[in-house]
């Protein structure tokens, strides 16, 4: 029973080793990238590694490793020399192993090729993995992956099944951990291949324990895996699976024949006592063959230290030399880095304190530019609450001295006298709806101040609505002036727009216009540019225009013009600016025009 168990162990373990060699030696590197000679040389490679007798295997892989540095293909070549250690590994040549791992370390050691640091560190783990020494094993194991990072994820996933199977007896709970982790990296990378095979371990984990009812959920998820039929599939573990389902289910003939008859890729001598205590009553042996199975483990693990003492203390000595080395370089690089922050900070420093006061310089400024508008706002209130407290009395006195003189009984007035106080009663009381209607359509002018949806615009007949807008303005224009409409368009010209808001500028503008003009006339034209699209409506009168030193300004709210004594609030013209630009148009003042005043409202024609 002894011998057949060592022959199951020999035999695991050569062909894990096998199997594990070749995924380290083209981890980077798919044999599908390979053409021509290089497909060649690695055919013949692996041909050797699998069935090649010692001296042609290594005479081979010299050749192929020269070539490999040769090309500069630094990853495939380190791997190569790696895969001689595990050549000589599971072909029973422990020490020359050793020597391989450390002359690998040396080399990517001396070379500077950190990035291959974990390819020794593997190798010694594997050597110490292969001798039942697993407490040095893990050592390695777990430096190596420290090393690896996220440059070899197979090396990775595979050192986390080795950890998880070395502490599958001994702490089922750990490997459970190891596992996890290669399940989640492999579900990451999207690699079928070693998430079945995590599955699987993590089966014979629950297998070894003796939990069922965890075996078989994990046994579910290998066969699901199985089912998607993906060719990365690893079928690896079948025999082991089926052993263990057959132990759970009793069929305990079946299961020895079946780990008799096929390889297992894990301890068959524990899968075997395992198998037996499920046939009986023996917990008892199998706790004992567990006792001794880790006192075997630690007494290997101290001989296997005795043997490679003196070649671990020579490989720790050059390893900490080295590293002493580059320490000292590192802490000169560190001063060198220290001294040229130090410069660089000063210079931010410098920099940045130039930086700020122009900051602050600039802000400064702002603030009294901004200073400067509130003075200017604050003068433009008191201004308007004197315009409007000036505009406002004027008219209400009026109408209440005329008023009072027509309800005094004690005053006679003729009925000349009285038709003119009623008159002008009605005058001032129009006024002051003028001067209220201008505050509210400046409200509203000021909420329609954004374009006006598509939506409501209609077609316009833009002659019809200019006549319709001068019938209304003819019975307020003074005496003496003439108010006359020329077109250049055809009466039956239309485009889409905003009707309604091109006649509410209209009337402002003509209100203006006749405001101003005592004698001459008031044209409205109607012109249409076909080069730019745009129809042009211009308000021209013979009144007193605007000054040039007034005329950048007349937009302005409360704007009348410096020396206008006539009615009003200067609002019309900001209002009219603000509803063009409500329907994409805009109201100009036609600086070249000298005989009075020209206003230009320009629509876009869609």
């Amino acid at each position: 029973m002894t011998m057949s168990l060592r022959s199951y162990l020999n035999l695991i373990l050569t062909s894990i080793l096998l199997m594990v060699s070749v995924d380290i030696a083209y981890a980077d590197k798919t044999v599908a990238d390979l053409t021509g000679e290089d497909r060649e040389r690695f055919d013949k490679f692996h041909h050797l590694m699998a069935a090649g007798n010692a001296q042609e295997f290594y005479s081979y892989t010299k050749d192929y490793a020269d070539y490999l540095k040769k090309q500069g293909d630094m990853n495939l070549y380190y791997k190569l020399k790696c895969n001689e250690g595990f050549y000589a590994l599971h072909h029973g040549q422990l020490i020359q192993a050793m020597e391989y791992a450390q002359n690998l370390e040396k080399e990517v050691r001396d070379n500077k090729a950190s990035d291959y640091f974990y390819l020794p560190l593997g190798l010694m783990g594997d050597i110490y993995y292969t001798s039942h020494a697993s407490r040095q094993a893990e050592l390695f194991f777990t430096q190596a992956l420290n090393e690896v990072g996220d440059r070899d994820p197979k090396f990775t996933m595979r050192t986390y099944v080795n950890l998880a199977e070395m502490q599958s007896l001994k702490n089922p709970t750990l490997a459970l951990e190891w596992l996890d982790k290669s399940e989640s990296l492999a579900k990451e990378l999207k690699n079928i291949e070693y998430q079945s095979m995590s599955v699987a371990m993590k089966a014979y984990v629950f297998f070894i324990k003796g939990d069922s009812e965890a075996f078989f959920r994990q046994y579910d998820e290998y066969e699901q895996l199985r089912g998607t039929g993906d060719p990365d599939f690893s079928r690896r573990y079948d025999n082991m699976m089926a052993v263990a389902r057959m132990s759970f289910d009793r069929d305990f003939k079946g299961a020895l024949e079946r780990l008799h008859r096929g390889n297992l890729y894990v301890d068959s001598s524990l899968v075997a006592v395992r198998v037996l205590a499920f046939q009986g009553d023996v917990d008892e042996s199998f706790a004992a063959m567990k006792r001794r199975y880790i006192e075997m483990d630690s007494i290997n693990g101290l001989s296997q230290g005795a043997n490679y003492g003196y070649m671990s203390m020579e490989r720790s000595l050059i390893q900490s030399q080295k590293e002493a080395e580059a320490y000292k370089k590192k802490a000169k690089t560190l001063k060198n880095w220290l001294i040229g922050l130090v410069i660089a900070f000063l210079i931010i420093y410098i920099m940045g304190r130039r930086r700020l006061v122009r900051i602050i310089w600039a802000r400064n400024k702002n603030l009294k530019e901004a200073l400067e508008r509130a003075e200017e706002s604050d003068h433009m209130k008191s201004a308007f609450i004197s315009n409007m407290s000036h505009e406002i009395r004027t008219p209400l006195n009026a109408v209440a001295g005329f008023s009072e003189i027509l309800c005094n009984p004690e005053i006679e007035v003729g009925e000349e006298e009285k038709k003119d106080m009623q008159e002008r009663i009605s005058n001032n009381v129009e006024l002051i709806t003028s001067i209220v209607n201008e505050m509210l359509e400046l409200s509203k002018s000021e909420s329609e101040s954004n374009l006006r949806p598509d939506s409501e615009m209609e077609d316009v007949r833009i002659n019809q609505l200019c006549r319709r807008v001068l019938r209304l303005m003819v019975e307020k224009a003074n005496q003496g002036v003439e108010t006359r409409f020329m077109s250049k368009v055809t009466d039956d010209f239309s485009f889409r727009s905003h009707g309604a808001t091109i006649t509410r500028i209209l009337m402002h503008l003509l209100d203006n216009a006749q405001k101003f003009t005592d004698e001459g006339h008031i044209e409205l034209r109607c012109v249409y540019d076909q080069e730019k699209r745009e129809l042009n409506l211009m308000v021209t009168d013979t009144g007193i225009g605007i000054p040039e030193d007034d005329q950048d300004r007349i937009f302005d709210l409360f704007e009348k013009g410096s020396g206008n004594f006539k009615e009003g609030i200067g609002l019309g013209l900001p209002i009219c600016s603000r509803l063009a630009q409500s329907i994409g148009a805009k109201v100009t003042l036609d600086k070249t025009y000298k005989t009075g005043c020209r206003f230009v409202l320009s629509i876009p024609v869609k």
